[in-house]
């Protein structure tokens, strides 16, 4: 498995939520806050940045499904890190966060229009790794470091993008590897669309990837890695309604979605102090 495999592979995660005898799925993705500063390495052979705090990334209406048309606090939430079982295939291990607990651990956006939500989730990573066996495949993640701002790669409307998610519960069973599509920046690349910090992405996904990690499409790079930019969190996608006859309505796809830009998430971590 190559680098890139291994971080699509290692970063994902299918999230389930449950609210009374109803359950709904989505996807997320994980994230380290780094410190600002860089230390050196004892030998001084280069430098390293401490790991301040590790998230769930996903969209608001994910974590807070809808019921009646207002946002409820599910009874709980589950994500999952990987094993390898005795039988070389690989399972799902569950974290399952109750309504308190996730209540506790989530940090929103000031604005309530953001579809997206972090869940601080350190110490249940440590926890699980540390009560299981040594098969627990450690989790990946993404940094500051793959935000367009610190990357030299160029973005702009039609650049090519790369979609992982959990579409309709739809994955890799035997390898719970996600689900990777393609497109194109279909929006003004750093334009808030419709005076939103979103732009849109030339690509039809469905139902289940809401939460999907939203990345350039990867270039060959030095020491044989692929370079990508983490663009955004994907949400859904646009639509308009038409009526099909007197009182029937019918919900049209344009084939685009929308993608929350990826300079929200250390904005919402940074503005939300979780202990």
């Amino acid at each position: 498995m190559n680098r890139l495999d291994s971080l699509l592979y290692g970063m994902t995660t299918l999230i389930e939520c449950g609210v009374t005898s109803n359950k709904s799925y989505g996807s997320g993705f994980f994230y380290n806050n780094l410190a600002p500063e860089y230390k050196p390495v004892k030998d001084g052979k280069g430098y390293w940045q401490k790991i301040e705090s590790m998230w769930l990334i996903t969209n608001r209406h994910v974590a807070l499904p809808k019921n009646g048309g207002e946002e409820t606090l599910p009874d709980y939430l589950t994500f999952n890190l990987r094993e390898n079982t005795e039988n070389n295939k690989i399972e799902w291990v569950p974290i399952t966060l109750s309504a308190k607990e996730l209540q506790n651990r989530m940090a929103l956006h000031k604005d309530s229009k953001i579809d997206l939500v972090a869940i601080k989730i350190d110490d249940l990573l440590m926890e699980v790794v540390q009560k299981t066996s040594n098969k627990i495949i450690a989790p990946s993640a993404l940094t500051s470091d793959n935000l367009p701002e610190n990357s030299p790669i160029q973005i702009r409307v039609t650049s090519d993008i790369v979609v992982a998610s959990y579409p309709r519960v739809f994955y890799d069973r035997f390898n719970k590897f996600p689900i990777i599509k393609s497109g194109i920046i279909a929006s003004g690349w750093g334009m808030n669309f419709d005076g939103d910090p979103m732009f849109l992405i030339d690509t039809q996904l469905f139902p289940g990837s809401s939460g999907g990690v939203v990345i350039s499409k990867p270039i060959d790079g030095h020491n044989l890695n692929k370079q990508f930019v983490l663009l955004g969190v994907y949400s859904g996608e646009p639509y308009y309604v038409e009526q099909l006859i007197p009182g029937v309505f019918e919900k049209k796809s344009y084939g685009l979605g929308v993608v929350w830009y990826s300079h929200l998430i250390p904005e919402i971590i940074n503005t939300n102090e979780i202990k």
